[in-house]
């Protein structure tokens, strides 16, 4: 019976596309090999318009061949949660399904590497930074809209707070976006103030800053965001103003991989960024 394919359903769907290619099979092949008598079946499983119940999972992780117990737990996780009202269903009208997505996503993953020379990640953003943003983008075109897409962003930073085990962040920033006067210079002053107190008492983060005399570098080719999962399998999200873009093939996240490796060896190392961050925000006061 067709379901409403949300965030969980579709991510269920993605994690049981990488185990039937990762074992060669196509969609019919999968299909007999689980039993279905209807060959299309495995296509609206993965397509997350198909569900999957809770007492079938033994049989997918055994025909599937499913060992690792972090991924059987995390398919358990997702069929659990399959039904629960995601994000644009909570605040219709200013979240769109690919950032209903990746707000879902976000919750899953256990690591996260950011890089964008326009905007620091929500994450790591003080309110007035944040205020300054979503007003500047001209994305929304009443006041109401605004505030309740900053009421979403706020309850998503306390569900992210608060869950277990945490997130673990990994930004390289560049030096020109922290010079950036988002917000006024307090606000500016404020927000690298935020990243020092984040750099410097935040296990779960770190904060590299790309300085201007690093000059060309690996991150030119536009912003991205990589998530790792338990499941070992990662994605990537290349963010637009109005669109979001999905990789999940191992050739493109490997593309991304090598990229954030080198924006890591080129941004400055902890303790010179740290230097830099207190610079700017010396240079911001005056």
């Amino acid at each position: 019976m067709p379901v409403e394919p949300t965030p969980r359903r579709r991510r269920l769907g993605t994690e049981i596309r990488r185990a039937r290619e990762a074992l060669g099979w196509s969609q019919e092949e999968a299909a007999q090999q689980l039993g279905y008598k209807a060959l299309s079946t495995i296509s609206k499983i993965e397509n997350g318009t198909q569900g999957v119940k809770l007492q079938v999972l033994p049989h997918f992780f055994e025909v599937l061949q499913i060992h690792e117990e972090a991924r059987r737990s995390q398919w358990r996780e997702l069929v659990r949660r399959a039904a629960e009202p995601d994000w644009h269903q909570r605040y219709q009208g200013v979240v769109d399904d690919p950032l209903s997505d990746y707000l879902t996503e976000i919750e899953e993953a256990v690591d996260l590497f950011h890089w964008d020379s326009g905007v620091l990640h929500g994450l790591l953003q003080i309110p007035e930074y944040e205020r300054a943003i979503i007003e500047g983008s001209r994305a929304w075109t009443t006041a109401d809209d605004i505030e309740r897409f900053i009421a979403m962003r706020a309850e998503h930073r306390r569900v992210m707070a608060e869950r277990q085990p945490p997130l673990k962040i990994w930004a390289v920033i560049p030096e020109g976006l922290l010079r950036q006067e988002v917000g006024g210079r307090p606000a500016a002053k404020a927000q690298v103030e935020h990243l020092i107190d984040l750099l410097r008492g935040d296990p779960n983060t770190t904060i590299q800053i790309l300085p201007l005399s690093a000059g060309a570098h690996a991150g030119m080719d536009g912003p991205f965001m990589l998530m790792s999962f338990a499941t070992g399998s990662d994605t990537v999200t290349i963010e637009a103003t109005r669109a979001r873009l999905h990789l999940t093939d191992s050739e493109s996240v490997e593309v991304y991989r090598t990229t954030s490796n080198h924006l890591k060896s080129d941004a400055l190392g902890q303790k010179a960024s740290l230097s830099l961050l207190k610079t700017i925000a010396k240079e911001l006061a005056s």
